[in-house]
């Protein structure tokens, strides 16, 4: 009896190791799937399965292939990369949409830019004799082999130090400050506008690593595009595309004539026309240089004809202002941005983006105040463009 019953028991047992080895290798599939293999895991999902304005977003996908940054050797497009993808990784755990995981991948690179020339070096700056790494850390931040990590002197950058540093998103204005401000919140520099003149390569390399087309001027800092590479929808550009959480807003219309409208068609309000009239914040009586065009804020704003950008930045009561020279003598302006995606000397094509609608500078709600410039002189932009094909304003 024991010997026809011991076969049974050992095919029995042989089954219950097979099934318990099976069990073992999902178990560490899963720990591992989990878990990952690098330094550089993604954040866990959130509970509500992320989105906009939870705990939770989908990350933006960072290029795993394509072009290479041409003022970066390999070394600094690598960790170029790292950065951006703790950005978007961070960004998605705080529920943040694509303009302002963009935005927080820029403020990364222009500082480690600074700081190491993205080289991941193992000595100090000027800033102490114990500052390491891409961000030049120094020991209150975290243990030398997380400051020595890329993807580890990233994060701390963005969530913090161990010491109580503040990292970017403890920043409360990090959002609207400039780009170089928000490096030096984080920083603490004692060069704090050093950071400024890294923002074309920033915004070069972000636009690069997440797939977005760059104006004529940044393309110029960026090898070619592979097969591989996706290609952006035609209203995405330098740093700032739609995302999952963003609205999809109506692609540029077609050019009329060479000319087209500054703002999506049916996104905006006409508000305060071009003429003298009382202003609403100073109570004066003086000329309102443009065509005001009410808009939700974020709206993209289009180049309303080829050209050159010779301004793009804060412009006293304008806000942050972006200004395009025409053939003939003619300048279109583009008032109260909330961002700004292009810089000067870069050339634009009729339709392309250039910034966001806003109300920076002497503005008391979300709109475009659109101007059209011969000679100097501002004129009515309405009868302008009419004139060409576009109607800005129904009158």
């Amino acid at each position: 009896m024991v010997r026809g019953v011991r076969p049974a028991v050992l095919a029995g047992g042989l089954a219950v190791l097979m099934a318990g080895a099976g069990l073992f290798t999902v178990t560490v599939m899963g720990l591992v799937m989990f878990v990952g293999s690098g330094a550089d895991p993604a954040p866990a999902p959130a509970a509500d399965g992320g989105g906009c304005g939870g705990s939770g977003a989908p990350a933006v996908a960072v290029l795993g292939t394509g072009p290479r940054i041409a003022t970066l050797d390999a070394e600094q497009t690598r960790n170029a990369r790292t950065i951006v993808k703790v950005a978007t990784q961070v960004s998605a755990a705080r529920g943040l949409d694509t303009a302002l995981t963009r935005r927080a991948a820029v403020i990364g690179l222009m500082t480690a830019l600074q700081e190491s020339s993205l080289p991941n070096i193992g000595y100090s700056d000027l800033a102490g004799p114990d500052s390491r790494g891409l961000f030049q850390q120094r020991d209150a931040w975290g243990p030398l082999a997380e400051r020595m990590d890329p993807a580890g002197a990233a994060r701390l950058f963005y969530t913090g130090g161990h010491g109580g540093q503040s990292g970017l998103f403890a920043i409360g204005s990090w959002t609207t400050m400039p780009l170089w401000a928000a490096a030096q919140a984080v920083q603490v520099s004692a060069f704090p506008t050093a950071y400024a003149k890294w923002e074309s390569t920033a915004q070069a390399a972000v636009a690069a690593l997440l797939g977005t087309r760059l104006t004529a001027q940044l393309a110029a800092q960026v090898g070619p595009v592979s097969a591989a590479t996706p290609q952006p929808s035609p209203a995405a550009t330098l740093g700032l595309g739609a995302g999952a959480c963003d609205a999809q807003p109506a692609a540029a219309p077609a050019p009329s004539k060479g000319w087209v409208l500054p703002l999506p068609p049916g996104s905006f309000t006409p508000t305060s026309p071009f003429g003298w009239r009382v202003h609403p914040i100073l109570h004066d009586w003086r000329l309102h240089t443009g065509q005001d065009l009410g808009a939700a804020q974020g709206t993209p704003v289009y180049a309303v004809h080829d050209g050159s950008v010779v301004a793009a930045g804060p412009n006293a009561g304008y806000g942050n202002q972006v200004v395009v020279q025409h053939e003939g003598g003619v300048q279109s302006a583009y008032n109260h941005l909330s961002a700004i995606l292009v810089p000067v000397g870069a050339r634009v094509r009729a339709g392309q983006l250039v910034g966001r609608v806003g109300s920076t500078g002497m503005s008391t709600a979300p709109h475009l105040h659109f101007e059209i410039r011969i000679n100097g002189q501002p004129v009515d932009p309405v009868p302008f463009l009419r004139a060409r094909g576009v109607v800005l304003v129904k009158r």
